[in-house]
């Protein structure tokens, strides 16, 4: 069977179902427009039916199917409304607990500033590399080197002495020592936080409680290094 509308095109019928309250035809290919009749036809061209579009109140096409019906379409049902989900405490501290991680890692090879003995200053970055050089240079030197091969960020490599290998060892220990330190006690607050908004509200280099700060300083002046 095959159907033709306004445009008077063939669409073949895959199916139909043929009520008192509504008609439907489902299609191979939907029409463009219904126009003003809808006519069925046998295969061999005899008209079985046609339908006036008028004369429905709800004629329409959805997909692939020309549905003409006296029942209006269903309303799409409304979805419930979704509640946010308030993430999880221990979600958020993972989150921040990785995040001070990075942080202190950032602010370790990022280095530190150093005033040589001739009154020099200028800054050492401290990546893992420059961490091992360095760590070379200072073992070169108690091995009884007198100097070592060296340099600060963006100047030419030289030939540092004893006394300017131990400078830059000691503010690179230091630098070390204070923010693994101070990643240490952030993360033992982050632990004891008893609400996402409080975890969320600490950033590397904040100060630090005062039972924390004190203990932090105790530490690091035992250790015989300084607070930043």
């Amino acid at each position: 069977m095959y159907i033709t509308t306004k445009i008077t095109k063939h669409y073949t019928v895959t199916s139909t179902a043929l009520g008192i309250v509504e008609v439907r035809y489902t299609l191979e290919e939907a029409p463009v427009e219904l126009g003003v009749s809808v006519n069925l036809y046998a295969d061999d061209g005899v008209c079985i039916r046609t339908d006036i579009v008028a004369d429905w109140k709800y004629p329409r096409i959805e997909g692939n199917t020309i549905i003409l019906s006296n029942t209006a379409p269903a309303e799409p049902e409304t979805p419930e409304p979704v509640e946010p989900v308030e993430p999880l405490l221990s979600d958020i501290q993972a989150w921040k607990l990785a995040e001070v991680n990075a942080a202190c890692d950032a602010a370790i090879t990022a280095g530190c500033g150093v005033t040589l003995s001739d009154g020099t200053a200028g800054h050492i970055s401290l990546s893992i590399p420059d961490q091992i050089n360095l760590s070379t240079a200072q073992e070169a030197i108690k091995a009884g080197g007198t100097g070592y091969a060296y340099h600060l960020d963006g100047a030419l490599c030289e030939i540092y002495t004893a006394a300017d290998i131990a400078i830059m060892a000691k503010a690179a220990t230091a630098h070390v020592l204070y923010h693994q330190t101070y990643c240490n006690h952030v993360r033992v607050w982050v632990k004891r936080c008893e609400t996402v908004v409080d975890v969320e509200a600490i950033t590397y280099g904040a100060e630090l409680p005062d039972d924390l700060k004190k203990h932090m300083e105790t530490i690091i002046a035992a250790a015989g290094g300084k607070n930043a």
